[in-house]
């Protein structure tokens, strides 16, 4: 795989984790709106889901880079 196509590849996957994340933040908002006893469970879902999607992501670019994060 080239730099430019993992480039690329890597901004399409960018793109989609948020776009996901607005409309799943949209849709807890609203129904934050119409069920307010539910704030703490679709907080709590949003930022699960989220970090579902930035550990994917970031997993991915691990993949395909040469240099080592160590934590």
């Amino acid at each position: 795989m080239s730099k430019v196509e993992f480039v690329f590849k890597f901004m399409r996957n960018i793109f989609w984790m948020i776009l996901m994340e607005g409309v799943l933040a949209i849709l807890t908002g609203t129904l934050i709106v119409i069920y307010p006893d539910l704030l703490g469970i679709l907080v709590g879902m949003l930022l699960i889901i989220g970090g579902i999607g930035a550990l994917t992501v970031a997993f991915k670019i691990k993949k395909f880079t040469k240099f080592k994060i160590e934590i």
